[in-house]
């Protein structure tokens, strides 16, 4: 905190200096401006008036520069006390007052006549209108918002006259103003705006010819600037070189060569833009521009994730808590039939029931009587035996036995209702919050990557509004159709350094804008193919080959057991079940715990084998999934390999048992999967493993035909069960 303080001191008195230095046609108004400015915002006057004056006094020492000083900075001195009190009216009572210290002048009224000090006077009054507006957001808003355009105009007013101060500051020809301007304009293009580097150049452009009477600084700087631009992006030190050079080459094409300390000045300063760090542009270009983000866009997309995340997340939440009120619902409290029946209709009733253990006495006879399905005489308890109606007792402790054995009935119905209610709840409520924590991570933006792409887009002749870089898409949104999808994929792919591909596109956003939505292209893809052969009509064999979401593959075999179209039905409902929940985004073993208990449900008991293969396309990763299925057969470079898996298929459980493995393939690796209507043709998993390994086919279709056909002629043309082969051949695609 001390250090910047610091900083900002040394700063502001540094261009009050060169304020005070500037000299037009033997006037010096804009030191006395910059100083009221100063005061005005909030800098110590005891610091600000006793610097201008003694600044003053050096670039002209004479009484009545000293006299001049002396009342502009004590009426600056009053109208800051003052302007304490008045603080709407502090502007106008500054403004007043200053221009009453104008009349200083009158003094130098013979050197100067009347119309100068006029001139003076209100040059002066500019000059601190000027800095005020400029200042306001450095020294009292703390920069806490962008410059406007206004205020960007003012500085460089303000700019202009200190380089022509900065032009009075030399020492044996090395002039300051070079030296400062060849650090500004490289810094301005340092920190994205490359017409604000423009401008720099200008203002330090007009502000030394100004002093030299020279109209060629001008366009030697503007020339200069416009060549650091070109050289923006390259490495510090070439575009701090190319600021220089360009200066020079100019001068010395145009027959106006500067002096060599000037040139010296010149490249000194250019060459320490290349030392000052990323980050502190960074921090500048914050604080200078506001930048086309899109942030209100960005904060409503990740807001509105947020929200359906955190949605899915209580809903996911709501169907847990039910889940567990379904477990926890209590079986309903039973009366004793026996003293429901028989007992209350007894004279004695009121006498007995209020003997001490006479109804634990009548329920332990229904228990035992339940248990063994009758009652006896030997189910009755002690206190019990002494009953005059004993007879009736025992006939309704049978009668009780029976009804006890339907209600048990009953009550583990019901209990397996709300067993199964209870687990669709809680598959719901994971479902949901798999959702729901997936929703709700919010984007990640590159601007750095969109301020790339667009420049790109703009350099192959599109015209882009806007582009946005996630960790996943890139949105580009075109005002003109002058590129095809082709060519804006390039450039994208270009950038990104990666193969990108457009997933989505159409005039979707506003009349005469379109949309494309870009996603990272996948490193391989799948070629694959099937051969199927059916011991009746209709094979009880399904298999399926889908994308999810563009970057895996899934591949699933299901053999439904026996053949003909029940079988078909069911091996056809696990295959849908299977791909709608991998599709709905749940992991692997979720998925197929869930597809498992919908079948365990299944009351025709037709209980399937299932083969499930999920390759990621990125990085070549297969997770293989097995529920009763003959083995997966590996086929790469180095040879031939099995991958097994559990022995009970899918359905006979409610708690899934499968195996799960995963393997990293390459490009060139083939997969081949099976039903036992072909492994057994084969005799073994071996001979399968022989079969493919000796297989010459190249292509998955010619493979998976060659390998049904090897197994039908082990079984003498003809197989005893639904036969599936399904063969997949991973490759590098090619960009």
């Amino acid at each position: 905190m001390i250090k910047r303080a610091i900083l900002k001191y040394v700063f502001m008195l540094f261009s009050l200096a060169a304020l005070c230095g500037a000299e037009f046609s033997g006037m010096r108004p804009c030191g006395a401006g910059f100083a009221a400015a100063l005061v005005y915002c909030g800098m110590p006057a005891i610091v600000v008036l006793p610097a201008y004056m003694g600044f003053s006094l050096i670039f002209d020492f004479s009484l009545e520069t000293f006299l001049y000083a002396l009342a502009v900075s004590v009426v600056s001195f009053a109208a800051g006390v003052t302007g304490l009190k008045f603080t709407r009216a502090k502007r106008a009572v500054f403004l007043s007052l200053f221009a009453a210290a104008q009349c200083s002048l009158l003094l130098m009224h013979s050197t100067l006549g009347y119309l100068r000090i006029l001139v003076w006077s209100v040059l002066a009054a500019g000059i601190f209108v000027s800095s005020v507006c400029f200042l306001r957001p450095v020294l009292v808003q703390k920069l806490k918002y962008k410059f406007l355009e206004t205020e960007l105009v003012c500085g460089g007013v303000l700019l202009i006259c200190a380089s022509l101060g900065l032009g009075k500051m030399q020492v044996e020809g090395f002039d300051a103003a070079y030296l400062l301007a060849a650090f500004a304009i490289p810094f301005a293009a340092g920190v994205g705006s490359l017409s604000g580097s423009v401008a720099v150049a200008i203002c330090f452009g007009c502000g030394i010819a100004l002093g030299s009477e020279q109209v060629a600084p001008i366009a030697f700087m503007a020339f200069a600037a416009l060549v650091t631009a070109i050289f923006a992006e390259a490495p510090r030190p070439i575009s701090s070189l190319s600021t220089a050079a360009a200066y020079v080459l100019a001068a010395y094409l145009f027959s106006a060569p500067p002096l060599w300390q000037q040139i010296l000045c010149f490249a000194v300063g250019a060459l320490s833009f290349a030392f000052v760090p990323k980050s502190l542009l960074g921090k500048v270009r914050d604080v200078l521009f506001a930048p086309v983000t899109a942030t209100a866009a960005r904060g409503i997309v990740n807001r509105a994730a947020s929200e359906t995340g955190k949605n899915l997340l209580g809903a996911s939440q709501i169907f847990a808590d039910m889940k567990i009120a379904m477990e926890q619902v209590p079986d309903a409290e039973e009366t004793s039939v026996l003293e429901k029946n028989v007992c209350s209709r007894c004279s004695g009733y009121a006498q007995c029931s209020q003997v001490g253990g006479y109804r634990e006495a009548l329920d332990k006879m229904e228990r035992s009587s339940a248990a063994k399905g009758r009652a006896s005489v030997s189910e009755v308890p002690a206190l019990l035996s002494t009953c005059g109606n004993l007879a009736a007792l025992i006939s309704g402790a049978t009668e009780s036995a029976q009804l006890k054995h339907e209600q048990l009935i009953v009550s583990e119905a019901r209990r397996e209702g709300r067993n199964i209610v209870a687990k669709q709840l809680g598959l719901m409520s994971e479902v949901l919050k798999q959702m729901g924590n997936r929703v709700k991570e919010p984007a990640k933006f590159d601007t750095a990557k969109e301020k790339r792409i667009a420049e790109e887009l703009s350099y192959r002749g599109a015209v882009v509004p806007e582009v946005i870089v996630t960790d996943e898409t890139v949105s580009v949104v075109l005002q003109s159709e002058e590129l095809t999808n082709e060519q804006i994929t390039s450039a994208v792919s270009k950038t990104m350094h990666a193969p990108y591909r457009c997933i989505r596109g159409g005039a979707d956003v506003l009349p005469g804008y379109t949309l494309l939505l870009f996603a990272k292209a996948p490193r391989y893809d799948v070629a694959f193919s099937a051969a199927a052969s059916a011991k009746e009509t209709r094979s009880g064999d399904s298999h399926s080959f889908i994308r999810l979401g563009g970057d895996r593959f899934m591949m699933t075999l299901c053999d439904g057991m026996g053949s003909g179209d029940a079988a078909r039905k069911a091996s056809e409902t696990a295959i849908e079940l299977v791909e709608s929940f991998f599709k709905a985004g749940l992991d692997s073993m979720s998925a197929v715990e869930c597809v498992n208990r919908f079948l365990a449900l299944n009351e025709c008991e037709r209980f399937s084998t299932l083969d499930i293969t999920v390759i990621d396309l990125n990085s070549g990763v297969a997770e293989i999934i097995k529920l009763s299925s003959p083995a997966t057969v590996i086929k790469t470079a180095e040879g031939v390999r099995a991958i097994s898996g559990s022995a009970l298929p899918m359905g006979v459980f409610e708690q899934v048992q499968c195996g799960h493995s995963t393997q990293n393939l390459r490009s060139g690796d083939e997969i081949i999967m099976a039903t036992d209507g072909v492994t057994d043709a084969l005799g073994s998993t071996e001979s399968l493993i022989a079969a493919a390994a000796t297989s010459n086919a190249c292509e998955p279709q010619a493979k998976a035909r060659e390998l049904l056909e090897y197994a039908t002629a082990a079984q003498r043309g003809k197989l005893r069960d639904d036969g599936t082969v399904l063969c997949a051949r991973i490759f590098e695609k090619k960009y």
